[in-house]
């Protein structure tokens, strides 16, 4: 018994060092990398993971009345007919065991503001869940969406979480706007803003590991 809380000590210091509780997302903030299209994401999960693709939307710096919310940079979502959109995939592969133990939640948040002509626009959050590194995989989705108020000195958070469908391998994030509510008290569409988007898995491995080790303890307790 003792030899098998060793090795379980020792796979759970391996866990707790790729695992430690991280955002999954690439690049969160808007602040380092290149955007893609969404059709490039949304057609080619494994060549474009970790990168955002969007619709109509570019990387900026202070614009529209807004400021970044951290560090300086920040999406800017603009119309396209509907709904904007934009998206990055996550392989979740490495958590399969804790997915598929059916106790897995999925937490996402990002904070969303609006150009100063803006009146009542409408920001959302989702995710989809995938169990092969297509779309053609989707099992099904969680999301949530707000109005904004009419500050552009105020972020707001817009959050979803749910479970986690056994079997699922791949995530679809996405942050999103209501075209129609995007335009302005001007008669002029504005942009939206998102920044600091945060997507987590609890529990994670370490956790888990936690949890098996003091079960082995307490197992070891009853043999002695």
């Amino acid at each position: 018994m003792k030899n098998s809380i060793m090795i379980s000590l020792f796979v759970c210091a391996a866990f707790i060092t790729v695992s430690a509780k991280a955002n999954l997302l690439v690049d969160p903030g808007f602040e380092a990398n290149p955007l893609t299209t969404a059709n490039n994401v949304l057609t080619n999960f494994p060549g474009f993971q970790g990168v955002w693709g969007q619709e109509n939307s570019t990387i900026t710096g202070i614009d529209g009345g807004v400021t970044p919310a951290q560090p300086v940079k920040m999406l800017r979502m603009d119309n396209t007919g509907s709904y904007t959109q934009t998206f990055q995939v996550t392989d979740v592969t490495s958590y399969a065991a804790t997915i598929d133990a059916g106790s897995s939640t999925i937490n996402l948040n990002a904070l969303f503001n609006v150009d100063k002509n803006l009146a009542a626009a409408i920001g959302g959050v989702g995710v989809s869940f995938f169990t092969a590194n297509n779309y053609g995989s989707l099992t099904t989705f969680i999301i949530n969406s707000m109005t904004l108020d009419n500050s552009n000195n105020t972020w707001q958070p817009i959050a979803v979480s749910g479970a986690i469908p056994v079997g699922t391998r791949w995530m679809l994030t996405q942050v999103f706007y209501n075209d129609a509510t995007l335009l302005g008290i001007d008669g002029n569409y504005g942009g939206g803003y998102v920044d600091a988007a945060d997507l987590t898995i609890t529990p994670e491995p370490a956790t888990m590991c936690l949890f098996a080790l003091g079960a082995l303890g307490l197992l070891r307790k009853r043999r002695e």
